[in-house]
């Protein structure tokens, strides 16, 4: 039986974020989707076991378990027993991006141990809200706000409690502020940690508030600022010096974290040298 409600689209596309549909799928069946979704999904199981597929990985899904995909993003899931119920729900909006950016989301993210009655309670309010056929749209809106907290905290939570010794990224950490000029590559880091590549991201995250790549690119910024301000080295070798062989490239990096070019930036510190 399945359960869905797909709400008429109209004024609450003015809001930052929308629901698009919300739903329980029970049995759940399988879905292969070359393309990925338009929309923002999340999915958590109720019973029975399920496998979720995303790149060469396979998940197994049970109560407990949740995941998230962004948009485009290719997957495929099926039942592993005739009793899997799923419950999802699918958002999209002007900020909608945005948001899972900055609530630390990946284009995927999965757990396989949350307490499901932390947003289970708020699931059921997206569903009621979504089929009011007048505010159902923006109280649904905020219901899925809230909905998308709570998983966050659930997704998480478990991730910051094993980062807690660090002795997962530890060995990750200690590499690349050693070899930050070397070529580093996000698969070198994981095998280096022993863990799957999706955990030892979830964890170095928990412990650093940023990706593993990104904290990377920080380490070579911050070293590249110190030599700006402290050596005459042209903008080309202090890039090549931090690991970046293309001075366009270098200064592309430089400019996202740093907000000027790193002339600009050493301009605005009394150099002048380029």
């Amino acid at each position: 039986m399945l359960n869905a409600i797909y709400p008429i689209i109209g004024t609450q596309t003015a809001l930052p974020f929308y629901l698009t549909g919300v739903g329980i799928c029970d049995p759940e069946c399988s879905v292969k989707r070359e393309n990925g979704l338009i929309s923002h999904q999340f999915l958590f199981t109720s019973e029975g076991t399920g496998m979720l597929k995303v790149g060469e990985a396979s998940y197994i899904q049970k109560r407990g378990s949740i995941f998230y995909l962004a948009p485009g993003v290719p997957h495929e899931y099926y039942p592993q027993e005739n009793n899997w119920v799923t419950n999802w729900l699918v958002f999209n909006g002007s900020y909608a991006d945005k948001l899972m950016r900055n609530l630390g989301f990946s284009e995927f993210d999965y757990s396989a141990e949350t307490d499901t009655a932390k947003y289970e309670k708020i699931f059921r309010r997206v569903i009621t809200a979504a089929g009011e056929p007048v505010k159902g749209g923006e109280t649904a809106s905020v219901y899925l706000y809230e909905f998308i907290i709570a998983a966050r905290g659930e997704m998480f939570s478990t991730a910051k409690e094993k980062a807690g010794s660090g002795s997962v990224v530890e060995p990750a950490i200690i590499y690349i502020n050693k070899n930050y000029v070397k070529s580093i590559t996000l698969n070198f880091l994981s095998e280096m940690s022993g863990v799957s590549l999706q955990h030892f991201c979830r964890v170095f995250k928990a412990k650093t508030g940023m990706r593993p790549m990104e904290y990377v690119a920080r380490k070579r910024i911050t070293e590249a600022k110190i030599l700006l301000i402290n050596t005459d080295k042209s903008v080309a070798e202090i890039g090549l010096s931090v690991g970046y062989e293309d001075r366009n490239y270098f200064g592309m990096v430089f400019k996202k974290y740093e907000g000027v070019s790193p002339s600009e930036y050493r301009r605005q510190r009394g150099k002048g040298i380029i």
